[in-house]
C-alpha cells in the first residue's frame, strides 16, 4: 500500500461502515492537507449526507464539482445532495449530464431514474421508467435498477408488474432492503397489514438503520389502529339494531362478538413483529403527529360508547338512535373516502386493492 492509499483507507472504511462521526474526524485533516482532492471530497459529501447536515453537504458538493466537473461519479453524488433538499430539476440536470458524459455506465442511467422519480413534472414517471430500463440493459444484474422499475410501475398503478420487478430484485439480491420495503408498501396499500409487516420486518433485518422501513412500519401500525377503530365503530350496528327491536339477549351476544373479534384484527399483525420491533412500536406516540391519533380515537370512542350502551343498558337504544348512529358511520366513511382520494398515492392504492380482490376471486 502506498502512502497516498493510506490517506483514503481509514475514511473509506469508516464511510463503508456508516460511522459518520468518526469518518468526518478522519476526513477533515486529510482534506486540510489537500482541499481539492476529489476522492476525499466525495467521501465528505457521503459523510455529511449520512449525518443529515444538508447545508454543509451542498457546500461540499459544490467543491466536489469544482474539483471534478466532468466526473460522472461526482455528478451523481451532487445529484443526491440536491434531491435531499428538494432541488429536483437541478438534480435531473446533473444526472442527465452524467449520462451524456458516460452513456454506457448503468449507474448514470440509474441516477437519472432516481432523479425523475422525485419530479412532479408531466411525463416524469415515463422518463424514470425509461432510464431504469436502460440501466437494466447495460447491467442486467442490477437489483437497484429493478427496484427503480418497480417504483415507476407502482406510480403508474401497474401493481403486478411492480411486484414482479421487486421480486426480480430479490432474486438478484435476496436481502435487498429497498425491494422488501417497497413490497411492504404495496401490501399496505392493498390493505394487508400482516403481509406488509413481514416484508418491512425483513427489510429492517437486512438494513437495521433503514429509516424508510421504520417509518413505513409506523404507517402500518397506524393503519392497524385505524382498522381496529373501524371495527369498533361498525360492528355495534347489528347489536344496536337487535337492541332497538327488544332482542336484548341477541344484542348482548352480538356485542360480545364485536368485543371478542377486536383482538383478531391486531393479533396476526402483531405476531409478525420481532421483539425489537414491538419495543420500537411502543414508542410510536413519540414519532407521529398528534393528529394521526385523532381518527383512531374518534372511531374507538364512538364504537366504544355504542357497545357499552348495548351491553349495559340496551333498553336505552331506540330506532331513531340507531338511524342516527348509522348516519354518523356513513358520514365518517365519506370523510375517509374523500381523504383517501386526495392522497397522491390513491391511484396506486386503488390498483393494489383491486389486484388483491381479483386474486381472491381467482382462488
Amino acid at each position: 500500500m502506498t502512502a497516498s492509499d493510506d490517506v483514503y483507507a481509514l475514511p473509506e472504511a469508516l464511510v463503508a461502515a456508516q460511522r459518520w462521526d468518526s469518518a468526518l474526524q478522519a476526513i477533515t485533516p486529510a482534506l486540510a492537507a489537500d482541499p481539492t482532492d476529489p476522492r476525499l471530497l466525495g467521501l465528505l459529501v457521503r459523510t455529511l449526507r449520512g449525518l443529515g447536515e444538508r447545508e454543509r453537504a451542498i457546500d461540499a458538493a459544490r467543491q466536489l464539482l469544482t474539483a471534478a466537473p466532468s466526473d460522472p461519479y461526482a455528478l451523481r453524488l451532487a445529484m443526491l445532495v440536491l434531491l435531499d433538499v428538494g432541488w429536483v430539476d437541478e438534480a435531473i440536470g446533473l444526472a442527465g449530464r452524467a449520462v451524456s458524459l458516460d452513456p454506457q455506465n448503468a449507474a448514470n442511467h440509474l441516477a437519472l431514474s432516481r432523479a425523475w422519480a422525485q419530479s412532479p413534472r408531466p411525463g416524469a414517471v415515463e422518463r424514470q421508467l425509461a432510464a431504469a430500463r436502460e440501466a437494466v440493459l447495460l447491467d442486467p444484474n442490477s437489483p437497484d435498477a429493478q427496484v427503480q422499475i418497480g417504483v415507476a410501475l407502482a406510480a403508474s398503478a401497474e401493481i403486478e408488474a411492480a411486484r414482479a420487478a421487486y421480486h426480480e430484485a430479490l432474486r438478484l439480491d435476496p436481502g435487498n432492503s429497498a425491494a422488501l420495503n417497497n413490497l411492504g408498501v404495496l401490501d399496505l396499500q392493498a390493505g394487508t397489514p400482516a403481509a406488509a409487516t413481514r416484508n418491512l420486518a425483513a427489510a429492517l433485518a437486512a438494513h437495521p438503520q433503514g429509516a424508510v422501513a421504520r417509518r413505513n412500519l409506523d404507517a402500518v401500525a397506524l393503519r392497524v389502529l385505524r382498522r381496529a377503530g373501524w371495527w369498533l365503530v361498525v360492528t355495534p350496528i347489528p347489536a344496536l339494531v337487535a337492541a332497538a327491536a327488544d332482542r336484548v339477549g341477541l344484542a348482548r351476544a352480538l356485542g360480545a362478538v364485536a368485543l371478542l373479534g377486536l383482538p383478531l384484527v391486531v393479533l396476526s399483525w402483531w405476531r409478525a413483529l420481532t421483539p425489537g420491533q414491538r419495543h420500537l412500536l411502543r414508542s410510536l406516540h413519540r414519532r407521529v403527529q398528534v393528529g394521526a391519533w385523532l381518527w383512531p380515537a374518534l372511531t374507538a370512542l364512538a364504537g366504544g360508547v355504542a357497545l357499552a350502551v348495548v351491553m349495559l343498558a340496551p333498553g336505552l337504544v331506540s330506532q331513531p338512535a340507531v338511524a342516527g348512529y348509522i348516519a354518523m358511520v356513513i358520514y365518517l366513511m365519506l370523510i375517509r373516502t374523500v381523504a383517501a382520494v386526495l392522497r397522491p398515492s390513491w391511484r396506486s392504492e386503488a390498483a393494489a386493492r383491486g389486484t388483491r380482490w381479483r386474486r381472491r376471486r381467482s382462488r
